[in-house]
């Protein structure tokens, strides 16, 4: 076989896993991965890092595989046509396939004031985390409701006990959990302190404040962004077809449309099809892309594969969140993403969501060296749903 060159582009959960999984093929390609960022952050602990309870860093070069090779520098556009990679400083790099795994962003600072700053931030958590060491009895509100914006507020509560803690959201907090879990949830938030406002619309940020629909004006000295993200916008500056979040739309097989070479896999994608309207962001779901792009990528080499032959499919098991360092919420779920009733709570729910971070990690280190990832299925997919899902991306695509 003549050698190929394979690029990704991004050097997250999924970007990572994939190199290392397609390097260990032994097959007669040239891998380069291109990061803006030489340090890999364990996101999920974004939480922790702004409560100054953890942080954990690793050398991105430390994850790779010596066959690996590493650019650090930011991409500016994909150039289709000549199948090449164009940096920031002008640099381009030619490529037969392509891995496209830049993730979310933070809206920038500029659309809101100086007191605004984003959970998704390195440069931001160290920068409250300092904020709180100097003036412990802040007023701090935490915009999103999400498990990431849970965890941070409850984190915050119990690491900075003078500090006010308010979450707001406009929808219902823990609405993708039993109804149970969702209401120990509260009681734990409360338990530490935090304030809730739930089904309130944010309508304009103010230095001290946001005001709500409802008339109401939540005071601050900070508020922390745990919504809002974005998907990088090179996809789309590139001319690929994408959502209102800009994140890219891709086929079953995780293939750009019209572009057989070039897939997709993490945050920064939208897989449109039957069977992956479930499909949530997270690293539970980029780490099973990033391995199943390397199978694909693999299999389109001409290697047999039986992962990368068929669609992907994915589904979940749990879904977790850390209420401090003392409390947590295990909630079990159907593959499609939905809640069973069964759920671990407590001193119980802390361990296990403590041991599932710890594996994950383990598991993200061990595909350096074996096969070890492996996922369960999601719901049935239609084989011969292509031409639908093509149809689909040319009606919602900008």
């Amino acid at each position: 076989m003549e050698s190929k060159s394979v690029i990704i582009v991004g050097g997250g959960y999924a970007g990572i896993v994939a190199a290392n999984r397609l390097a260990r093929k032994k097959l007669p390609i040239r891998i380069l991965l291109i990061t803006g960022n030489e340090t890999f952050i364990e996101k999920i602990r974004n939480h922790q890092e702004i409560a100054g309870t953890n942080s954990k860093f690793y050398s991105v070069r430390s994850l790779l595989r010596k066959e690996v090779e590493l650019k650090i520098g930011f991409v500016e556009r994909i150039l289709k046509e000549k199948r090449r990679v164009r940096l920031t400083n002008g640099e381009e790099y030619p490529y037969d396939f392509l891995g496209y795994t830049l993730g979310m962003r933070a809206k920038t600072s500029e659309e809101f004031p100086e007191t605004y700053y984003s959970v998704a931030e390195e440069k931001d958590c160290k920068r409250i985390r300092q904020e709180l060491y100097e003036n412990p009895d802040r007023r701090i509100t935490v915009l999103g409701a999400g498990l990431t914006g849970i965890e941070t507020a409850s984190e915050l509560a119990e690491r900075f006990p003078k500090a006010m803690i308010t979450l707001l959201d406009s929808g219902s907090i823990g609405g993708n959990f039993d109804s149970e879990a969702a209401m120990y949830m509260r009681k734990t938030l409360h338990k530490l302190g935090v304030t809730i406002f739930e089904n309130r619309k944010a309508i304009s940020f103010l230095r001290d404040g946001i005001l709500t629909e409802t008339g109401e004006k939540i005071s601050h000295d900070i508020c922390l962004l745990s919504a809002g993200l974005s998907a990088s916008p090179v996809g789309k500056e590139s001319g690929w077809k994408t959502n209102e979040l800009d994140q890219v739309f891709v086929s079953q097989t995780l293939q750009i449309p019209e572009e057989w070479n070039a897939l997709g896999a993490g945050d920064g994608i939208r897989i449109l099809g039957e069977g992956h309207s479930h499909l949530r962001m997270s690293c539970a779901t980029a780490l099973p892309m990033g391995v199943y792009m390397a199978e694909r990528i693999s299999f389109l080499l001409g290697t047999k594969s039986e992962i990368g032959s068929r669609p992907f499919s994915l589904g979940y098991v749990i879904r977790c969140v850390s209420l401090g360092r003392k409390y947590g919420l295990i909630q079990h779920l159907n593959p499609d993403d939905t809640p069973k009733q069964s759920f671990w709570k407590g001193r119980v729910g802390a361990m296990v969501k403590e041991l599932i971070c710890k594996f994950t990690v383990f598991s993200f280190k061990a595909e350096k060296y074996f096969d070890f990832y492996n996922w369960p299925p999601g719901p049935k997919l239609d084989r011969n749903d292509e031409s639908r899902v093509k149809k689909a991306i040319v009606a919602a695509g900008k």
